[in-house]
């Protein structure tokens, strides 16, 4: 059987004391007075070895993990694999490693995820939050655990957050399909639980206004996130039934603009010419499918950048005072 190589065996083998091993190996070599030749032969040893160190023991030695939990609502979403990519880009920078969860839209689900990254002693976590009460937060920080909120947030929690301008961006997107002769202007969303996608809601109705187009409620369809793909073929028929002289349809998300789209293709309706349609976050698809589709583009490569750095200041200087931060939306026409 295959000797396993430990800091006992490699302090046995140099004839040096296993403290002396850790701390040149943790990087402290330097710091602790050893000299460079010392500090050489460790490591050089170690990696002709191929020694890996235990994370845990090292992370209880040296108090911190250099791991970060990241929690997002759903992988399978376009918008959350890319999220998920970004971040891990830009922890590799400094070092760090990533543990992903997903709570799949369940809150207590999300609330039992940041339990197991406590006690898998991550150094900090990054969290889409799928919670509406706060609670996330009241966990997070009870545990006195550097945290980052991205994309979701609650306005009446000063902690660190990076997120869109979503009412802004709701705004522009009427603004401009009013500019573009749009005259009835439906609005689909979903999860209206969230700050951001009340936001988008308030962003159109302040649209509407601004145009001076009236305020209806019958003009807004709203789906269940578990159900939507089931549920919009039925609800976009009876809506369009109903309201045949509509113009102009904004999606608060990308996926309903996905579902609407299948409807569309499959009931074999023009949609690219019988409305202007409109929705939040640019994907490739949409470019193929909805040619001429105006788009509130996310900045969501800086939004992840930005959420890192937040971060990893936090875990440094273990600041306390929360840092918000709110990208402006950029319009985009397909």
């Amino acid at each position: 059987m295959k000797k396993k190589i430990s800091l006992r065996s490699i302090a046995e083998e140099l004839n040096l004391s296993k403290t002396t091993v850790s701390w040149i190996l943790s990087g402290q070599g330097l710091s602790k007075g050893f000299n460079i030749d010392t500090i050489k032969r460790v490591n050089d040893y170690a990696s002709a070895v191929n020694y890996r160190p235990n994370q845990l023991a090292r992370s209880l030695s040296l108090g911190k993990s250099h791991s970060i939990g990241l929690i997002v609502p759903y992988i399978s979403d376009t918008f959350y694999a890319q999220m998920i990519e970004y971040i891990e880009q830009e922890i590799s920078k400094k070092n760090y490693f990533l543990t992903i969860c997903c709570s799949q839209g369940n809150a207590k689900k999300e609330l039992e995820l940041i339990h197991v990254l406590h006690s898998k002693q991550v150094d900090g976590i990054i969290i889409a939050p799928t919670d509406s009460s706060g609670a996330v937060v009241s966990t997070l920080e009870s545990f006195d655990l550097p945290f980052v909120l991205i994309d979701r947030f609650f306005k009446e929690r000063k902690t660190n957050y990076v997120v869109l301008n979503n009412q802004l961006a709701a705004t522009k997107l009427v603004n401009q399909l009013v500019a573009n002769h749009a005259s009835k202007i439906a609005l689909v969303v979903s999860d209206t639980y969230l700050t951001a996608i009340r936001d988008r809601m308030e962003g159109y109705t302040s649209g509407l206004k601004q145009a001076g187009l009236p305020v209806e409620e019958k003009l807004v369809i709203s789906v269940n996130r578990a159900t939507y793909r089931e549920e919009m073929p039925a609800q976009l028929a009876t809506f369009l039934q109903q309201q045949p002289d509509v113009d102009a349809i904004l999606f608060a998300t990308h996926y309903l603009a996905f579902a609407a789209i299948k409807y569309f293709i499959q009931e074999k309706i023009p949609y690219t010419s019988n409305y202007q349609l409109a929705c939040f976050h640019q994907t490739e698809a949409l470019d193929v499918l909805a040619p001429g589709m105006l788009v509130a583009q996310m900045p969501l490569e800086n939004m992840c950048t930005e959420a890192v750095h937040i971060l990893m200041d936090a875990i440094t200087n273990e600041t306390a005072e929360g840092k918000q931060v709110v990208f402006e939306p950029t319009i985009l026409s397909l």
